[in-house]
């Protein structure tokens, strides 16, 4: 395997796919606006960092060099954050797109993209939901994910650009900002440690399929980009949990009654999503971790390095 570039490889997912590459001896170079520091400087070691904004033609043109394989995590507002922001997650498209033209001047060099397990597919009328589901995604967030798929599959087809775009569901794990609005996982346990009240929209009542992130990372790695097999691929746990279920695991697991704000449902919010990982299965053997024992595992590392965290580990 040649160098492989990672783009928001300081982010949540990014930063667990550059873990993963270097953990199989591959050369990674990612993208940073700034320098890296505490806890992701050290998931970073030995890693080239190009420092700069990734929309810069020379900064990307600079990142491309003797590259193979890029994925793309640039991340872009979460659902709740962009019920009518149309032009904030656009931007992310016409990043993509910058992307797209750079790799079509460079035959052979593959893209995996992350897209959205459950914002892309919207309130599908059949569970598990699968990639030939219809998509009919709410909110602008779900919306831009689908014009980025597109833009892909229209640059593989015209330019032989090899791509493999991921849908992936609810992430979780190390991390994760708990105050974004999108990673339910973190933000129950940030409760959970600091004491904070936490927002609880519909009664918790949304169906949701959870997977943990390094399980997300090995999907990255093994997935090569292609031309000639399924460009879109699920990735998830298979199961669906209500939202209620998730914050009762995590006071069962933390030793803490959570103090719950409840809230009424948002307009972005899917109602029910849980993928069919048919494909996943097919392309590799896909046996993800069960949500209980991901957030133990996220529940340990959150504490080890949550600052000035006043919760302790239940005996």
């Amino acid at each position: 395997m040649g160098r492989v570039l990672v783009l928001g490889g300081t982010g949540f997912i990014g930063s667990q796919v550059v873990q993963a590459f270097v953990g199989l001896g591959s050369a990674v170079r990612t993208v940073a606006r700034r320098p890296p520091s505490g806890s992701w400087a050290q998931g970073l070691a030995g890693v080239e960092v190009v420092l700069g904004p990734v929309e810069n033609p020379a900064i990307l043109g600079r990142a491309l060099e003797d590259v193979d394989w890029v994925v793309d995590a640039v991340g872009c507002p979460p659902p709740a954050a962009s019920t009518d922001d149309f032009d904030a997650t656009a931007a992310s498209v016409r990043g993509l797109v910058a992307v797209l033209e750079a790799l079509r001047a460079r035959p052979g060099v593959g893209l995996t993209f992350f897209s959205s397990g459950g914002a892309v597919y919207g309130n599908v009328p059949h569970l598990p939901a699968s990639e030939e589901s219809r998509c009919r995604p709410i909110s602008a967030y779900g919306l831009s994910k689908l014009m980025a798929e597109s833009s892909i599959a229209a640059y593989s087809a015209r330019y032989d650009v090899p791509a493999r775009v991921l849908r992936v569901s609810n992430a979780y794990g190390p991390r994760q900002n708990a105050a974004n609005g999108q990673g339910v996982v973190a933000a129950f346990l940030h409760a959970a440690a600091y004491g904070d009240p936490v927002a609880l929209f519909d009664g918790g009542r949304a169906l949701r399929d959870f997977v943990h992130v390094a399980d997300v990372a090995r999907a990255v790695v093994t997935l090569r980009p292609s031309l000639g097999e399924p460009q879109i691929v699920n990735v998830g746990g298979g199961t669906g949990y209500a939202v209620w279920q998730v914050l009762e695991i995590v006071e069962r697991l933390t030793g803490v009654q959570l103090t719950i704000d409840r809230l009424p449902p948002r307009p972005t919010d899917v109602d029910s999503i849980v993928l069919d990982l048919s494909r996943l299965a097919a392309l590799m053997p896909w046996r993800p971790r069960d949500l209980e024992t991901g957030i133990a595992q996220t529940w340990l590392e959150y504490l080890a390095h949550a600052p000035g965290a006043p919760a302790k580990l239940p005996a």
